[in-house]
């Protein structure tokens, strides 16, 4: 529906069916399911695979998009679609209206030969969580095992004073049954498909990786969404440069992709993690100009200066970030859904719709940053962006050192 109204804007002559098409195309839905599917249905062994292999059909199609726009560009003529009447089909509508028909022959097939698969991810996990309580409670047996039995004493005060404390302990013990019986209760009251219980059952380690992906996401937009401005205005590239470079990072990322999935069967997803993330911030840094900061005069860039970022170093900057922020979103994804609460992982606000919405927020976040940014100076802008995207990154960097025992899984 939102590719069809943005195909059928240009007819219309509306802005506003352009923006609602391109606002319910951004929403992710699919990457919800197919998140969702990828943590109740893959065992913990081969979870950080199955997201690189998610994530590599991600790259197949973020390198497909700007090679088919470039290819549609080429077309430009008119057919009568029914109901909405004569269309235009060119470069700025082709997109809309492949991409419908694309996503028409997909649901079709899917409702023909999807059958729903065994959720095994989401009985590991409650596996895991109780294996995970089991030594508490036996070390508080034990620890009540060890204690000396108590000697009779032949007076009646030491008696009393035994009496008294069998007492209490079982008033507490009861105490302590009357308020998990009521914590269950509060919970069969409120919704297990709302905010309010998610909220209650959420962990450190899901704020931790919401908050990562969240960072990523910003770091990755500063990158990507600011391509063709950045270009345009420092080296005059038109849009078949800007989708020749998209198609580039989409190719590359599919052997990183590979690469990944491989090295998750030897590594932790939260060590791989920290070194895609410093990868990425090696991108970053690249794409620094500090030339900028002495000069600013010309109207593109300092170019001929040796410091200055020129296209081969923008382009060399921009395939590292791209790559190590693709790469590293393989992890985190699979770090969220081994650390989500069984509780949370069964509703509604399970792992794929958490990371989605941080996803979509932390991508919208970026684009309000750009144009922000942009407002303050084209000319500056590819430091106004890398900077605070690198920041970004050492800042998700210092939070999984800091974390880093809360991320064993």
């Amino acid at each position: 529906t939102g590719n069809l109204m943005y195909g059928l804007a240009l007819s219309y002559e509306s802005m506003e069916l352009c923006l609602i098409g391109r606002a319910i195309t951004g929403l992710g839905a699919p990457r919800i399911i197919n998140r969702r599917y990828v943590a109740d249905a893959t065992p913990f062994s081969l979870r950080t695979a199955a997201s690189a292999a998610f994530a590599m059909a991600t790259a197949v199609g973020a390198a497909m998009g700007p090679g088919m726009a470039i290819v549609l560009d080429v077309f430009n003529f008119e057919f009568y679609l029914p109901v909405f009447g004569q269309q235009t089909f060119n470069g700025l509508t082709g997109p809309g209206f492949f991409m419908a028909s694309a996503w028409a022959v997909f649901i079709v097939a899917l409702a023909i030969f999807l059958k729903e698969p065994k959720r095994s991810g989401i009985d590991e996990l409650r596996a895991r969580e109780e294996s995970a309580e089991s030594p508490k409670k036996v070390a508080l047996i034990q620890d009540e095992v060890s204690q000396p039995p108590l000697q009779p004493e032949p007076n009646n005060s030491a008696q009393s004073d035994l009496k008294q404390s069998l007492t209490s302990e079982y008033e507490s013990d009861l105490d302590d049954e009357l308020l998990a019986a009521k914590e269950n209760e509060s919970d069969k009251k409120i919704n297990k498909n709302s905010i309010f219980f998610c909220l209650k059952h959420i962990t450190r380690a899901t704020l931790l990786c919401m908050a990562l992906i969240f960072m990523k996401r910003i770091a990755l937009e500063c990158v990507v969404g600011s391509t063709s401005v950045i270009t345009k205005n420092r080296y005059g590239w038109n849009i078949k440069n800007v989708g020749a470079l998209h198609l580039v990072n989409g190719i590359i990322v599919i052997p990183i992709s590979a690469l990944s999935g491989w090295l998750a069967q030897f590594y932790e997803d939260r060590y791989l993690s920290l070194w895609l993330l410093s990868i990425t911030l090696t991108g970053l840094v690249i794409l620094i100009d500090p030339t900028d900061f002495v000069s600013n005069e010309n109207e593109t860039y300092n170019e001929g200066h040796w410091l200055a970022v020129g296209p081969v170093r923008y382009i060399a900057g921009s395939l590292i970030a791209f790559s190590g922020v693709e790469a590293c979103e393989s992890y985190v994804a699979s770090l969220m859904s081994k650390v989500v609460p069984s509780t949370l992982a069964v509703g509604t606000f399970n792992s794929g719709l958490l990371e989605t919405l941080v996803g979509t927020s932390g991508r919208a976040t970026g684009d309000l940053l750009i144009t922000a940014m942009g407002l303050i100076s084209l000319r500056l802008l590819l430091n106004l962006l890398i900077i605070p995207g690198a920041l970004l990154c050492i800042i998700s960097i210092v939070l999984i050192r800091r974390n880093y025992d809360i991320l064993a899984v």
